[in-house]
Protein backbone atom coordinates (compact mmCIF):
# COMPACT_ATOMS: atom_id res chain seq x y z
CA UNK A 1 0.00 0.00 0.00
CA UNK A 2 1.09 3.58 -0.42
CA UNK A 3 0.25 6.96 -1.82
CA UNK A 4 -0.48 5.55 -5.27
CA UNK A 5 -3.49 3.68 -3.84
CA UNK A 6 -5.16 6.85 -2.58
CA UNK A 7 -7.70 8.29 -5.01
CA UNK A 8 -7.37 11.66 -6.70
CA UNK A 9 -10.75 13.25 -6.13
CA UNK A 10 -12.49 16.45 -5.09
CA UNK A 11 -12.15 17.69 -1.54
CA UNK A 12 -15.87 17.17 -0.94
CA UNK A 13 -15.56 13.43 -1.66
CA UNK A 14 -12.61 13.12 0.71
CA UNK A 15 -14.47 15.05 3.42
CA UNK A 16 -17.43 12.67 3.09
CA UNK A 17 -15.08 9.71 3.49
CA UNK A 18 -13.77 11.13 6.77
CA UNK A 19 -17.38 11.66 7.91
CA UNK A 20 -18.01 7.95 7.24
CA UNK A 21 -14.96 7.24 9.45
CA UNK A 22 -16.62 9.01 12.38
CA UNK A 23 -15.56 12.64 11.92
CA UNK A 24 -18.01 15.55 12.00
CA UNK A 25 -18.12 18.18 9.26
CA UNK A 26 -18.26 21.64 10.81
CA UNK A 27 -20.57 24.22 9.26
CA UNK A 28 -18.82 26.77 7.12
CA UNK A 29 -18.38 30.25 8.50
CA UNK A 30 -18.51 32.66 5.59
CA UNK A 31 -16.69 31.92 2.35
CA UNK A 32 -14.30 29.26 3.58
CA UNK A 33 -12.23 27.30 1.11
CA UNK A 34 -11.67 24.25 3.33
CA UNK A 35 -13.80 21.54 4.87
CA UNK A 36 -13.12 21.45 8.63
CA UNK A 37 -13.70 18.16 10.44
CA UNK A 38 -13.65 17.47 14.18
CA UNK A 39 -14.20 14.44 16.35
CA UNK A 40 -15.51 14.47 19.92
CA UNK A 41 -12.88 13.36 22.40
CA UNK A 42 -9.91 14.42 20.27
CA UNK A 43 -8.02 17.68 19.98
CA UNK A 44 -7.23 17.04 16.32
CA UNK A 45 -8.87 19.13 13.60
CA UNK A 46 -8.73 17.99 9.98
CA UNK A 47 -8.73 20.47 7.11
CA UNK A 48 -9.48 19.36 3.56
CA UNK A 49 -9.27 22.00 0.80
CA UNK A 50 -12.35 22.49 -1.36
CA UNK A 51 -10.51 21.83 -4.62
CA UNK A 52 -11.43 19.76 -7.67
CA UNK A 53 -8.50 17.46 -6.99
CA UNK A 54 -6.74 17.05 -3.64
CA UNK A 55 -3.17 15.75 -3.60
CA UNK A 56 -2.57 12.28 -2.26
CA UNK A 57 0.12 13.42 0.16
CA UNK A 58 -2.31 15.81 1.85
CA UNK A 59 -4.89 13.05 2.32
CA UNK A 60 -2.18 10.73 3.68
CA UNK A 61 -1.17 13.39 6.20
CA UNK A 62 -4.78 13.88 7.30
CA UNK A 63 -5.22 10.11 7.65
CA UNK A 64 -2.13 10.00 9.87
CA UNK A 65 -3.51 12.81 12.06
CA UNK A 66 -6.87 11.03 12.26
CA UNK A 67 -5.17 7.71 13.04
CA UNK A 68 -7.04 5.98 10.19
CA UNK A 69 -5.47 3.14 8.23
CA UNK A 70 -5.39 3.20 4.46
CA UNK A 71 -7.66 0.16 4.20
CA UNK A 72 -10.32 1.73 6.43
CA UNK A 73 -10.16 5.02 4.55
CA UNK A 74 -10.43 3.39 1.14
CA UNK A 75 -13.45 1.36 2.28
CA UNK A 76 -15.13 4.55 3.53
CA UNK A 77 -14.22 6.42 0.33
CA UNK A 78 -15.73 3.75 -1.92
CA UNK A 79 -19.07 3.59 -0.07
Amino acid sequence: MGLANLPLAAGEKHAKAFVRCGWTLEPRRGRGTHFILTKPGTRVTLSIPDHREVKRALIAAQMKLANISEAVYLAAFRN
